[in-house]
């Protein structure tokens, strides 16, 4: 039997330092500080960029580094380390973390482009936020989450809530309200403002050829993922069915760039059927099973 002093010092409750240095022994921690470097970093490169890109390419890089860290941890903690074999390169090509690594670099090693950083801050945004609330706020405040619970059952008689209770509170309904309409808006961003982009870069030679291919690959694979990445392909081809096809179409519109575009479409149409016939969509049920970044 262990000496009383003994027993009090192991039911002593730890102290802020212990929980944190605790925290920050463990791989989360590290994914959720990439994720921190990605929206700290992205937001100062939207901020500086008016002013000049050279300046602010430098947040750009550092931006995507925390990108790279986060995913790094996240396809390591589910795959382990790397296996040299077709089966393991397999489940890392169908697992949409590992393509969110791939792309992260590939901007990285890119001259910098204003619009492909927009999506990682947004998830890193909603990481950071759900992190913090579930995490780094209990480990300060550990009766936040009672706190929570007892006014919502109490009600308007409830008692008033602490600052970090607040903020905790505060943090969850705003994350349950903007979650998914920020996820289909980067939806769509990933697939009309940085695909166009990427097209008319190429095409007037201000980026590389393979950007555009690399990128539609990607695209090919979201579509296939991603409920809402196909509900962004849908609202863009509506939109510019409407723009550039008979009869809503304007006069000034020029027939071959009608013609082009329903001939792109089509394209893109037929390569969405084959990816959802009963083979794509097989491939499809298997991803939903990977961890989601």
């Amino acid at each position: 039997m262990a000496p009383p002093g003994a027993q009090r010092r192991e039911e002593r409750p730890q102290s802020i330092a212990d929980r944190v240095s605790a925290l920050a022994k463990t791989a989360q921690f590290y994914w959720w500080a990439g994720h921190v470097v990605m929206l700290v970093f992205g937001t100062l490169y939207y901020v500086k960029r008016p002013f000049g890109s050279q300046a602010a390419n430098w947040y750009y890089g550092k931006a995507y580094m925390g990108a790279l860290i986060s995913y790094v941890i996240v396809i390591y903690k589910t795959y382990g380390p790397p296996q040299l074999n077709l089966a393991f390169f397999h489940r890392l090509m169908m697992d949409e973390n590992f393509e969110y690594l791939m792309l992260a670099f590939y901007w990285l090693s890119q001259p910098a482009m204003v619009v492909t950083l927009l999506p990682f801050v947004v998830f890193s945004l909603f990481h950071v936020v759900k992190y913090t609330r579930t995490t780094v706020i209990p480990i300060i405040a550990p009766s936040v989450g009672v706190e929570i619970e007892r006014a919502s059952r109490a009600g308007p008689q409830a008692a008033p809530l602490s600052m970090a209770a607040k903020v905790s509170k505060y943090l969850g309904e705003w994350s349950s309200e903007y979650y998914i309409p920020a996820l289909c808006q980067v939806s769509v961003w990933e697939v009309a403002v940085i695909g166009i982009w990427l097209v008319l870069g190429a095409v007037t030679f201000q980026t590389p050829l393979l950007a555009p291919l690399f990128y539609f690959q990607f695209l090919r694979m979201r579509y296939a993922l991603s409920s809402s990445t196909r509900v962004a392909f849908r609202r863009v081809r509506s939109t510019l069915d409407g723009l550039l096809t008979p009869p809503t179409a304007s006069a000034s519109v020029p027939g071959v760039v009608t013609d082009s575009y329903i001939k792109a479409r089509d394209y893109l149409v037929a390569m969405g059927t084959s990816i959802m016939s009963p083979s794509g969509q097989q491939q499809q049920q298997q991803q939903q099973h990977q961890p989601r970044r």
